[in-house]
């Protein structure tokens, strides 16, 4: 069976560490608001730690730390990104992401979508640089990210 690829895709832009990022809006589960994070014993400084969401704990990861783009993350005005995980194992089905402000919802379609890397190095949890309409945005390696969160919480 030859199915053809869709022509629009409904996909979310947001501020992650300084810069946007692109996703697909079939993984965003939902924004939340950042509370009640407890730290995890052992973990490295880019986890920052569980965080309750609908009854359930997730880990809560800072990609800007993650990719050693910064420090440590700026949690004035952040939100939480949480998405579904891609793996399908089921033993880490959400994570979240810190992120910056509002997301803003985006209809991509081929013609709007630009990818702009031209083939240079990068960035470690980076797929792609894209231009969307005139937003400048990365697509995250999800599955780099995921494997690194389930390496260090030895899932």
């Amino acid at each position: 069976m030859n199915e053809a690829l869709p022509r629009e895709i409904h996909a979310v832009l947001i501020t992650v560490g300084g810069v946007r990022m692109l996703l697909p809006n079939a993984i965003v589960a939902e924004i939340a608001p950042l509370a009640g994070v407890e730290k995890i014993d052992g973990a490295p400084a880019w986890l920052l730690g569980n965080m309750p969401w609908r009854e359930r704990s997730i880990p809560l990861v800072s990609l800007p730390m993650l990719t050693g783009a910064a420090a440590r993350e700026d949690a004035k005005h952040a939100r939480v990104v949480v998405l579904k995980a891609l793996d399908g194992k089921g033993e880490l089905p959400y994570f979240g992401l810190i992120a910056q402000g509002l997301p803003h919802l985006a209809t991509i379609t081929p013609d709007l979508l630009v990818r702009t890397d031209d083939g240079e190095q990068l960035a470690a949890g980076t797929s792609a640089h894209v231009l969307v309409r005139s937003d400048q945005a990365i697509i995250p390696d999800l599955d780099w990210i995921e494997a690194k969160v389930a390496q260090a919480l030895g899932v």
